[in-house]
């Protein structure tokens, strides 16, 4: 076993006093809430599709008045999306702007507490400001400056994330009662957000090399597993059990044919952003440095991972050159060349992996831990200046300006409306829509993105449930004509003229704006 942790790093630490640390804290987050309402109102992709419709629908108890409004997201655990619905109808669209951006600041906290404790001892002096400087170029990455102040929630979900990596790796020993809360913490952000589970299975996986040769080597994986799974549940059991009881499959509409279900087939994970040959799979990294859209839907340029990518092997081997934190060190890039691996093998998204981007930065200078003093310090501010001078992260959809409430939706006068159901029959983001309509008009849809689904087996529902309709019918359509096929389907046929219906959050092109559209019914 490694000696504690020198008592230098930890008086110098100590040197600012908690109150300026915890006012530095606060004020960066008043500064990164008040960046977040220059940027702008949010209105993404994500936004318009499910993040207000899935949180809507769950808060005012729809249950199963619609079908797949949402999409396949109408399924996902609906906290998040919760939260996001209830700041965005109950504050205005400045302060709920700001209120996010404030709270992403916070991914701050952890990853502060862990540069503190892991830096080595080449920097025992003012070694409050370097583990300050290292947080902070991990917050101002690609992905939370481009999410800073939206209802994404990648950047929420960090914060257990990190916290779990702050409480195994910040203090030598990890206990049980620890490892137990990081397990927790972990598991709570898995429920909520499934995208978090590589970085779940690599902490977990490194808390048993870390504990090896102390005392608690098996009752500390094992709290941290038992109390994973108790978090998962306490999160998503709920939600779980509903799919199951609603469908027969607590994962649907995905891997419909593991469960049995009637509902849906399968439905696979999304393999657009994966590696294409065998030479891209070791260097990935290297290969979305230039090509940033292999792994998102939209163009930035952020060297922490690819960097990261490159440290984590000279970490794994000799990790900081501080015998003070060596085991820690080494335990931190095993967790993350871990998380990474199954992130690339099963998502490859990079926004999924934002918490590995944040971290990215300490592993950067970690890696010259071995370095002599005065050329450590040049080359990790020499490593964080070109690291933050360099990034530039994409656009996420935002308005040009706030309006008094932030969402605005006009519904034309349309006879019977309440009685309705409103076909959906486009890939397009149109369920936040149904917030403006009678609270007793209901929505199925008939098509999606990617997937029809006739492949899939959801049709048979959508169909059922559009020919027992007694009420009108209508679809709420971009383009009419190209709906006609998925419309033709279900023997249905819009009828001209549509009217429209606008909002906010939408284009004021009427090529581009909704319509809702009369349907009438076709001979089989």
């Amino acid at each position: 076993m490694h000696a504690p942790a020198h008592s230098g790093s930890q008086l110098a630490a100590e040197a600012v006093p908690r109150a300026v640390r915890v006012l530095l804290f606060a004020l960066l987050a008043i500064i990164f809430g008040t960046i977040a309402i220059k940027l702008g109102q949010s209105d993404t992709f994500d936004l318009r599709n499910y993040h207000l419709y899935d949180g809507w629908a769950f808060w005012t108890g729809r249950g199963a008045r619609d079908y797949a409004a949402a999409q396949m997201q109408s399924y996902f655990n609906p906290l998040l999306s919760t939260f996001a619905y209830l700041l965005y109808v109950e504050t205005p669209p400045r302060l709920s702007a700001f209120l996010l951006g404030a709270l992403q600041s916070l991914n701050v906290v952890p990853l502060y507490f862990l540069a503190r404790a892991l830096l080595p001892a080449t920097v025992p002096s003012g070694r409050f400001w370097f583990a300050l400087c290292t947080a902070l170029v991990g917050i101002l990455g690609a992905t939370p400056l481009t999410q800073l102040g939206t209802s994404f929630g990648d950047t929420l979900v960090s914060l257990p994330v990190l916290a779990a990596y702050a409480i195994t790796f910040a203090r030598a020993g990890l206990t049980m009662p620890r490892a137990a809360l990081a397990g927790m913490l972990l598991g709570g952000a898995v429920g909520i957000k499934l995208t978090c589970a590589p970085f779940a299975l690599g902490l977990l996986a490194a808390v048993i090399p870390l504990t090896w040769n102390t005392p608690t080597r098996w009752r500390a994986p094992g709290a941290a597993i038992a109390m994973a799974a108790l978090g998962f549940l306490a999160v998503d059991g709920f939600w779980l059990w509903h799919l199951y009881r609603e469908f027969g499959n607590p994962l649907h509409p995905m891997f419909g044919n593991l469960f049995g279900s009637e509902h849906a087939a399968s439905l696979g994970r999304d393999t657009r952003f994966l590696p294409r040959s065998p030479w891209e799979w070791p260097l990935y990294p290297l290969v979305w440095l230039f090509q940033p859209q292999r792994v998102s839907e939209q163009p930035f340029f952020d060297l922490r991972i690819p960097l990261a990518f490159l440290a984590l092997p000279v970490l794994l081997w000799r990790g900081n050159g501080d015998s003070s934190t060596h085991d820690r060190v080494r335990g931190l890039a095993l967790s993350l060349a871990i998380a990474y691996s199954a992130w690339l093998v099963v998502f490859s998204i990079y926004r999924y992996l934002v918490p590995m981007e944040m971290l990215a930065p300490l592993l950067v200078v970690l890696a010259f831990g071995t370095l002599k003093p005065r050329r450590y310090r040049l080359a990790m501010f020499g490593s964080l200046l070109v690291i933050a001078m360099s990034t530039h992260p994409s656009d996420s959809g935002r308005l040009p300006h706030y309006g008094h409430h932030f969402l605005r939706i006009d519904v034309p006068p349309t006879h019977n409306l309440d009685r309705a159901t409103v076909v959906l029959a486009e890939s397009e983001p149109l369920a936040f829509l149904a917030l403006g309509f009678p609270s007793t008009t209901s929505f199925v849809r008939v098509a999606s993105d990617p997937t029809q689904y006739p492949i899939y087996g959801m049709d048979g529902e959508a169909a059922r449930r559009i020919a027992t309709s007694t009420g009108p019918l209508y679809a709420l359509l971009i383009n009419p004509n190209a709906a006609r096929t998925a419309l033709a389907h279900h023997h249905l046929e819009p009828v001209l003229p549509c009217a429209f219906v606008r909002s906010n959050l939408l284009p004021v092109r009427d090529e581009m704006t909704p319509k809702l559209c009369p349907l009438s019914r076709t001979a089989d």
